[in-house]
């Protein structure tokens, strides 16, 4: 009896209907209506998975524990996200002015999301690692996207300081590197009608252009309030956000999100039809297993991120 102690068990938790969680599985939960709140009751219930981060390029720290959540209502799939974070960076290229003129500084906190849009075993096997061209020794030549032009990713990037004061998530897709002396050549913005970010700055570059109809200091200026800088309405020390803000409308902006930083702990939610019927947007199909990758950005960007170290997988229950 004891040598075959494991398997009774295994067999008796069956019968009885238990079940293990894997440790790269994310159930989704079905509720009555998803929601942008994330403290709403929905989440109460709903399935938590942990996930460790790693560096992307080997030898830098790791990074921090992201515990994830989703649940679906039959329309639309919202995905909670919660992570540690010591700082909030939310002033990417931001405008500080001294009292005769202005310097820029700062970065951004990220989250980000991959998903194979066609069926890739690649991906499924090894997550964001399978996009990543980074077999060379000249980082500045390493590049995110697809050897296959058949292949495609929907890469979401929830931006703390460019899309989160907007409330939507920049909503992208990599293909193939178009022109292999560019490697932004395999990444390309979602169709979009109108509306976005753009950069805060005036003609020479060296001060911003708009600064919020409510004064300085704002966290976010948005395009319906931006009026035209006036230095003389500023203090010595005045801080103008980086980017004027505005909702991308069509495929680029159809992710909502709410993203808040409190006590040193990010916690965003994420929401979308599970079918937007655009050809760069996956499609979430219910009881359709789908492989995904993971990545954090705490105020940077390019290399200076940290990613699950394996495909994470989204299951229903």
């Amino acid at each position: 009896m004891r040598k075959h102690a494991p398997i009774f068990f295994l067999t008796l938790a069956l019968l009885m209907g238990l079940t293990f969680a894997q440790n790269n599985v994310l159930s989704v939960a079905r509720v009555n209506a998803t929601s942008l709140d994330a403290s709403a009751a929905i989440w109460n219930d709903a399935p938590v998975l942990e996930v460790a981060t790693a560096a992307a390029v080997p030898g830098e720290p790791a990074g921090p524990v992201v515990r994830l959540q989703a649940v679906q209502d039959g329309d639309t799939i919202a995905f909670r996200a919660e992570w540690a974070d010591a700082t909030e960076s939310i002033f990417k290229n931001a405008w500080t002015f001294d009292g005769a003129t202005f310097a820029k500084s700062g970065d951004e906190d990220r989250l980000l999301f991959t998903w194979p849009i066609q069926n890739n075993a690649d991906f499924a096997s090894r997550g964001c690692t399978a996009a990543c061209h980074s077999s060379g020794d000249d980082r500045s030549t390493w590049w995110m996207g697809s050897d296959n032009p058949s292949l495609t990713y929907d890469a979401w990037q929830w931006k703390a300081s460019r899309t989160n004061g907007a409330g939507y998530v920049d909503d992208k897709w990599w293909g193939e590197l178009r022109d292999p002396s560019d490697i932004e050549s395999s990444r390309h913005g979602d169709a979009k009608e109108s509306g976005g970010y753009r950069t805060n700055a005036n003609e020479a570059g060296d001060g911003p252009a708009f600064m919020g109809s409510l004064g300085a200091d704002a966290r976010y200026l948005l395009a319906s309030e931006a009026v035209a800088i006036d230095p003389t309405l500023l203090a010595a020390g005045a801080l103008i956000p980086g980017y004027v803000l505005e909702r991308a409308v069509g495929s680029r902006g159809d992710i909502d999100t709410q993203g808040t930083w409190e006590d040193g702990t990010w916690v965003v939610v994420m929401r979308r039809p599970l079918d937007t019927g655009h050809e760069d947007d996956v499609r979430f199909t219910v009881r359709r297993r789908l492989p995904f990758g993971l990545a954090v950005v705490d105020n940077g960007g390019g290399l200076k991120h940290t990613i699950a170290p394996e495909a994470l997988i989204l299951d229903w229950r």
